[in-house]
């Protein structure tokens, strides 16, 4: 951890000890931390193939807290969000998942009913 002149500490620091200079710097070092881990890339929904990024396991995060019933508020406190509106995409693809599962379930409850055929 490094204290910067204005106090602000810096808790991930680069291979010089200092911090990243960039988010696409920390992102590219996390993507070396997860190959230098062994994980395997991941075949996403679209079709294309991604190695893990920070971006990523925030997402995941926010969407498992989600899950849990956190607030808007308190995502925006674990991730750093500045607005609502920026969660809310979150916790709408948490709700959406929710009602999709709900109306699986009823349609799985409902006894298959014969169709009427007719000797016309």
């Amino acid at each position: 951890m490094q204290a910067r002149a204005d106090g602000v500490l810096t808790f991930l620091v680069n291979d010089y000890g200092r911090p990243f200079a960039s988010a696409a710097a920390f992102g590219n070092k996390f993507a070396d931390w997860c190959r230098a881990a062994g994980l395997q890339s991941v075949l996403c929904d679209d079709g294309r193939v991604r190695n893990y990024r920070a971006h990523g396991l925030r997402k995941s995060a926010l969407r498992s807290l989600a899950h849990a019933g956190a607030t808007g508020v308190e995502l925006m406190a674990v991730s750093g969000h500045s607005s609502l509106d920026q969660v809310q995409v979150y916790i709408n693809e948490v709700e959406q998942e929710r009602a999709a599962d709900a109306a699986m379930t009823k349609r799985a409850n409902v006894p298959e009913t014969k169709t009427a055929t007719s000797s016309d």
